[in-house]
């Protein structure tokens, strides 16, 4: 009997009023073709949003209220998404539209560490929307940084109404808080390629050729922190799954964030290294280009994490596979 492929999962995130309704319903609107599942989550009673979905709906709707997705229990949550599967086993893809005042840390995780939504589903990526009007206003938001910085695409929203000095202001911000996300900057949530499949392997593709690129410069202090650090050569694979299993978990307070490439020994494949809230996944990537440098790329984001002392750790880690 062959083995039914996992569902692609896209989560979208992003402060309030940002666009993400507008954004969905173009993604909708151009997948018409795909049978697309859509959670809808938000505060209060009614969902307003499911309503301004109406001429796009999709194959299934599924709606928590009064309430926060990222903040319930795993378990609850996977039970949900369980459920969704049964009444509609169907589904071609899933779409997560995280609620505006969320931290979607923990609902990210979840696709890494609970076995029954790693069973079904594949997270293909996570996009955050930001409202270029109202950005300044809330860069001090905690969990607004949260959302960019965790992240595989950023899509700038409303250009045509911010000015060119706000707008370099907006860009420079979100550099400092991920370097390897890609940036989109339109009106209105469209996009120029709102396929999903073309979408979800471009975030991919785009990272892959970004974190090759050198960052010369860190940003300051402060709530938030990224850096990067490179080492050449090549890892055996099994070691490093379970240095990373352990050093991510041990520094699950101070580091929010790693995404890299790593190149193990006697393994065609890169490994997409990732860590959120302290659960780490490591995955096949795209087979490794032998005109490309060797080099091995981790970008941390965190909050009073040391470079330094990162890069310590991880010297160790060689010299005692060494």
């Amino acid at each position: 009997m062959p083995v039914k492929p996992k569902i692609p999962v896209l989560i979208v995130t992003g402060f309030l009023g940002s666009g993400k309704t507008s954004f969905i319903n173009h993604l909708l609107m151009n997948n018409k073709g795909l049978k697309i599942g859509l959670i809808e989550n938000e505060f209060g009673e009614v969902s307003i949003d499911t309503k301004l979905m109406a001429d796009n709906m999709p194959e299934s709707i599924l709606e928590l209220n009064n309430g926060c997705i990222c903040c319930s229990i795993f378990n609850e949550f996977s039970l949900a998404l369980q459920e969704l599967m049964k009444r509609h086993d169907r589904l071609e893809q899933l779409i997560i539209e995280t609620t505006g005042i969320a931290d979607p840390g923990p609902i990210i995780e979840s696709f890494y560490r609970n076995n029954d939504l790693i069973r079904l589903f594949e997270l293909t990526g996570t996009i955050c929307l930001v409202d270029a009007i109202h950005f300044s206003d809330q860069t001090l938001d905690a969990k607004q940084q949260k959302q960019i910085l965790l992240s595989d695409l950023i899509v700038i929203n409303k250009m045509d109404s911010s000015d060119p000095i706000h707008m370099e202001f907006i860009r420079n911000k979100i550099a400092s808080l991920n370097k390897t996300a890609s940036v989109i900057e339109t009106n209105y949530g469209r996009i120029d390629e709102p396929q999903l499949q073309i979408l979800q392997s471009n975030m991919q593709d785009d990272f892959l050729h970004k974190i090759h690129r050198p960052f010369f410069s860190e940003p300051e202090m402060g709530e938030f922190h990224s850096f990067t650090i490179r080492f050449g050569g090549f890892v055996n694979e099994n070691r490093f799954r379970d240095w990373f299993k352990y050093f991510t978990s041990i520094h699950s307070k101070s580091i929010y964030r790693i995404k890299g490439i790593v190149n193990f020994d006697n393994n065609p494949f890169l490994g997409i290294a990732q860590s959120v809230g302290g659960t780490a996944s490591i995955a096949e990537g795209p087979i490794i280009n032998p005109y490309d440098r060797l080099e091995n790329v981790l970008v941390v984001i965190g909050k009073e994490v040391s470079k330094f002392e990162v890069e310590m750790e991880i010297g160790q880690f060689l010299l005692q596979e060494n």
